[in-house]
């Protein structure tokens, strides 16, 4: 069985309280890396009856950046890294699913500051929850392709994503029926 078949195909709805962006950077000259967060603050998946066909898309919250120090996270949520105050959401929607030999991947458009780049997530885990689904995926971002170009003598270009994800499903339309609205009289 592979990790997509256990999820019921349909739509799901990122839980926002119940999700999570980690990642880490690393510094040019190898010092201690550094780790933080960010919200994330929406997204869907649709899982479809063919796993290849499903998308996904997520967004993260820029102006919630946080590490273990509040001016390096002021300077990151500025304008020489993230400009948050002007563009406040990074966005991922993923182009296309396919399954390789190591498991499932998520390939699409990260868009972060008003540019983008590609990415590639990889679907590390999903797990039936009591409401809906857990999905955990990881990547890799170079942070100058998409758009981060400050800060280039300091921090690597590599920055590590872990997303967990907790998606419930999004329920169908009601379908109207024409009984249910009687044409007008006259």
């Amino acid at each position: 069985m592979t990790i997509l078949n256990i999820v019921r195909a349909g739509t799901y709805r990122i839980d926002p309280a119940r999700s999570a962006c980690r990642f880490t950077a690393t510094h040019v000259l190898g010092l201690k890396p550094v780790t933080g967060t960010m919200a994330v603050t929406g997204g869907t998946v649709s899982v479809a009856a063919d796993p290849e066909r499903s998308i996904a898309s997520a967004e993260l919250d820029a102006t919630s950046f946080t590490t273990d120090d509040p001016r390096r996270d002021r300077d990151v949520r500025g304008k020489r890294f993230l400009a948050a105050d002007t563009h406040p959401e990074i966005g991922f929607r993923s182009t296309r699913c396919r399954r390789t030999a190591d498991g499932w991947q998520l390939t699409g458009v990260l868009a972060v500051r008003g540019g983008s780049c590609e990415v590639t997530l990889d679907l590390v885990a999903a797990e039936a929850a009591d409401d809906g689904y857990r999905f955990v995926v990881a990547c890799v971002v170079d942070r100058v392709a998409a758009g981060v170009t400050a800060g280039r003598l300091i921090i690597g270009r590599q920055v590590h994503i872990n997303l967990d994800i907790h998606a419930v499903p999004v329920p169908a339309p009601a379908h109207s029926h024409p009984e249910a609205h009687p044409a007008a009289r006259h």
